[in-house]
């Protein structure tokens, strides 16, 4: 009874003042929900009190169709007579001449004359009121009957009193005229303010709680009790012991849903239709349409989203459900039957009144049609899905494509369906995608798709394995090129021609014979970009100049959107950054795609993606970060979505793992199966390439030679002879450094080192290191010296320490002791750095604190410091000299110690002065100290 005390005063008076003899009549009205039923029984309850007597009933939507209905309830509050039953003036409705539903029933005189001799018994005894609550339901007879006998009572008239959900338009006839003839007092209820609402809720969870809760509460209900009621009883309470400190957050449950259709419901047959027409369009702008959907006249709809929006159940305007959880709970209410027919029938309202298709398919799918197929809803959902694909919805698209294979009636048009299905189905579920290809093979080779979509069911069958039947795929749409010359379909067999010879080159010979130059035609603009990216891959390894492949490459990454359709196309154009060891460009553009990936929630986009980031971290010798993104990859998509493409991620990590050191790990990952297909495409040759790294770094030798020959040979009869993508003359050369034969070896490094452009200073600086390991140790530091240079400029940290390591090594071994551990040192740094664990524990430097070996050996020259000298040196001078005995350049210390490099320039030049020595290389070993770990 919140903000009801003005209301419930004035009918209270009314009913308690003196009657001038012409009875007397209250009305409450509202919406449904609004508190019409409380008020009622409230001032029912206090007139009784005063010595009333009260004739209830209660009217229903059920029982409008029964005659006297509401009179049985009535006279059922009468004391029985002689013989225990109540008063029966009537016979029972099936006995009972008038139809329900007459709109103005002929009563017997007998029946009107007897309703009215019980009145006027018992207004002779005492004062009478008579409520009926929801009158508006009423039987006709009923009122009828209490009209003809309130009429006619001379004086005392017993009063009445009703309530009349709806709008002053719903108030039955019979009501309308007694209140011309009797004393009237009218109210009607509105909903609550934000104050009232939040005045409820403070007497359920406090002040604090109740301001903080109102905005949302009101919102959601527009302040309408019943709903209010039902919203707070779903709202969680906070627990027992918790002290007020979880925070209240309104939760529409059960109870606000089963309120919410009661509203609806209350509200009459005409906003139940109504409210179920805006749930299935989801909103109510086109009236019109919402007529012809529920088929009621404008006028009346429109009273009905008048209604509706009294109750809270719509918004102000009437435009849509104030909450969610309202349209899902009317329907759900819905049987459905109905509920099928209700959207096919807005689905061809909407196609016919020109709806996006998008809006129309939203009413076609995931519902079976009540009508037998027809032509154009097809055609709607296949538009819809296109749409839904620019905007990322795949899964909307999908099943769009669903309903569209299940609705078409005509054969080939339902192959083309399920095609396009194929297509994009590898994002969402790529194991469904392998299937839908495979049972399309046989009418890809028979020729019953459009070409087009042949060729791109042919490139995944390629993703898939399904190497001879995406070569008889390709063969099929080169016969109808010859036949029939295309622009379009040229560029993309083009295209598709550069993909076999880059990626799947052991299938490019099935196809045999492809279209000549005269009949591609010209380049199409949709096929642009994909050949451009294709092209500068070709390029890349096939080693033309790197400048112009790299520029071509991110022309593709500076114009091409990231889409369904594209992402393929900026993979490849990553991969030729890649593969011409332009990293730098690579790691930018590669991040910039995963962090959109990642926002439009596409994961199989991620998987890709971060294969080919973990591949550009390994080459940078960033072990920890390549295994980190070879394994999400893995993760994000399933091992049967990826395909032969599997090769890339799985060899990368078995790379990175290998150099860790992690070789079980590596082993395990290796067992994992495989397609034979792969072994047979790009992705093969990563493959071979890590496993027989893998091989060499567990001792078997020969093993992992079978697999880098194999590895080389594909590669040579590919035209990819790039050590760019798999260097395999140098696993070849390592192998038999490892088998001590060091003339092989010189072999094959100096055989890559001469194939190797400067372009490529990574690939230089690793031929060059193993070369130098051929070598007597007076001969190796130069060329160690030039290998450390071009892999500081090739960006390669894992294989600059292992040179780092060796230079140190060929230094001790020529006597160098102290500018040998200089160097050890920092290639154990860098070890660390990059996640090289294997590396790292086996360039571990020994304490000098105890006396160790290596200082036991350093020779004077080294620069055996007086005490005294050490001991001048100040804090900041020592820590300076503490790190460059670790090996850390003037930069990096500067970096460390937050100081210029000027600065540290300065401190170790007045280092070399107080310990008289002349070079870093003769600092010494007891200037090892703790600050070199902790700065």
């Amino acid at each position: 009874m919140i903000e009801r005390d003005e209301e419930r005063a004035r009918l209270t008076r009314f009913f308690a003042g003196r009657s001038d003899g012409r009875g007397r009549i209250g009305v409450i009205s509202g919406a449904a929900g609004s508190g019409k039923t409380a008020l009622l029984n409230h001032v029912s309850e206090h007139v009784m009190s005063s010595g009333v007597q009260l004739l209830s009933a209660v009217a229903a939507p059920s029982e409008q169709a029964f005659p006297y209905a509401v009179l049985e309830q009535l006279l059922q509050g009468l004391p029985p007579l002689a013989d225990g039953l109540p008063p029966l003036l009537f016979p029972l409705p099936s006995e009972h001449g008038p139809h329900p539903g007459e709109p103005d029933p002929q009563v017997p005189l007998a029946i009107l004359r007897g309703f009215h001799r019980i009145l006027a018994e018992l207004t002779a005894q005492q004062p009478l009121l008579i409520a009926i609550d929801d009158v508006q339901f009423a039987d006709p007879q009923s009122l009828t009957c209490l009209a003809y006998a309130v009429r006619r009572l001379p004086a005392n008239r017993p009063a009445l009193l009703v309530a009349c959900g709806g709008r002053s338009g719903g108030t039955p006839a019979a009501v309308r005229e007694l209140r011309h003839q009797l004393d009237r007092c009218n109210i009607r209820l509105g909903p609550l303010s934000e104050q009232g609402v939040n005045r409820l809720l403070a007497d359920v969870f406090g002040t604090v709680d109740a301001d903080r809760l109102t905005p949302a509460f009101h919102a959601a209900t527009g302040g309408n009790p019943l709903l209010l009621h039902g919203y707070l009883d779903d709202t969680p309470r906070p627990a027992p012991g918790t002290g007020g400190r979880t925070a209240l957050t309104p939760k529409a449950g059960e109870m606000f849903r089963q309120a919410a259709l009661a509203c609806v419901h209350r509200a009459g047959e005409d906003s139940v239709s109504t409210a179920r027409g805006i749930a299935v369009l989801g909103a109510a702008e086109a009236v019109p349409l919402l007529c012809g959907l529920v088929g009621l006249e404008e006028l009346i709809t429109r009273q009905a989203i008048a209604a509706l929006a009294e109750a809270g159940i719509l918004n102000a305007s009437g435009t849509a459900f104030r909450h969610e959880a309202v349209r899902e709970a009317v329907l759900e209410d819905l049987p459905a039957e109905s509920a099928a027919q209700l959207r096919w029938r807005a689905a061809r309202l909407l196609y016919e009144d020109g709806a996006s298709p998008t809006a129309v398919a939203h009413q076609l799918i995931d519902h079976e049609p009540p009508a037998p197929h027809e032509e154009w809803v097809p055609e709607v959902l296949r538009e819809a899905a296109r749409w839904a694909l620019t905007d990322d919805e795949v899964a909307f698209a999908t099943r769009c494509l669903q309903t569209a294979e299940r609705r078409c009636p005509d054969d080939q048009q339902r192959l083309a369906i399920r095609a396009e299905l194929a297509e994009i189905l590898w994002r969402v579920k790529p194991s469904a995608s392998a299937q839908q290809l495979q049972s399309l093979a046989a009418p890809a080779r028979a020729g019953l798709l459009p070409p087009s979509q042949t060729l791109q069911l042919a490139l995944g069958m390629l993703w898939n394995g399904q190497m001879d039947d995406a070569a008889a795929a390709i063969r099929q749409v080169n016969e109808v090129m010859a036949k029939e010359p295309d622009a379009q379909l040229g560029s993309q067999l083009q295209a598709a021609r550069v993909l076999l010879t880059t990626t799947y080159p052991g299938t490019l010979g099935k196809v045999k014979e492809w279209p000549g130059q005269e009949h591609s035609g010209r380049i199409t603009t949709a096929a642009a970009m994909p050949l451009k990216a294709l092209s500068a891959l070709q390029a890349a390894l096939r080693q033309e100049p790197e400048d112009a492949v790299a520029e071509q490459a991110e022309q593709v990454l500076r114009s091409t959107r990231l889409t369904d359709l594209s992402r393929q196309v900026l993979k490849t154009a990553l991969l030729a950054l890649v593969y011409t060891e332009r990293l730098g460009p690579a790691t930018l553009w590669c991040d910039r795609l995963l962090a959109e990936a990642d926002a439009r929630n596409a994961p199989s986009w991620l998987a890709m993606f971060n294969a080919v980031r973990a591949q550009i971290a390994y080459r940078r010798g960033h072990l920890t970060k390549a295994v980190e993104c070879a394994e999400q990859a893995l993760e994000q998509l399933p091992a049967n979505g990826w395909g032969v493409g599997i090769g890339m991620p799985l060899a990368t990590l078995v790379e990175a793992r290998t150099a860790m050191g992690h070789h079980d790990t590596a082993a395990e990952l290796l067992e994992s199966p495989v397609p034979e297909a792969m072994y047979a495409t790009r992705y093969g040759a990563h493959y071979l390439y890590a496993r027989g790294r893998h091989q060499l770094a567990t001792g078997r030798h020969h093993a992992a030679m079978t697999d880098l020959a194999a590895c080389g040979e594909r590669m040579r009869a590919w035209g990819m002879d790039s050590a760019a993508l798999a260097p395999w003359r140098l696993g070849m050369a390592e192998t038999w450094l490892a088998l001590d034969n060091h003339d092989k070896a010189a072999e094959w490094a100096k055989d890559q080192l001469a194939r190797a452009p400067e372009s490529q200073p990574r690939i230089r600086g690793m031929a060059r290191r193993l070369l130098a390991s051929t070598l007597p140790p007076a001969e190796r530091p130069k060329l160690l010296g030039q290998a450390i240079t071009a892999l500081q400029s090739g960006g390669d940290c894992y294989e600059m320490a292992r040179a780092l390591a060796d230079l140190g090594q060929a230094h001790k071994q020529l006597g160098e002791v102290a500018k040998g551990r200089l160097l050890v040192r920092r290639a154990w740094r860098m070890a660390e750095g990059c996640g090289a664990e294997e590396l790292y524990r086996s360039l571990q430097p020994t304490s000098v604190r105890g006396g160790s070996s290596e200082a036991a050996g350093e020779s004077a020259s080294a620069g055996r410091a007086d005490s005294a000298a050490v001991a001048s040196l100040t804090d900041a001078e020592r820590r300076v000299a503490s790190l460059a005995v670790y090996g850390y350049t003037n930069r990096e210390i500067a970096a460390k110690l937050f100081i210029t490099i000027s600065t540290v320039e300065q401190h170790l030049t007045r280092v070399y002065r107080k310990i008289n020595i002349s070079h870093r290389q003769d600092l010494p070993v007891s200037l090892d100290s703790d600050v070199a770990h902790s700065a």
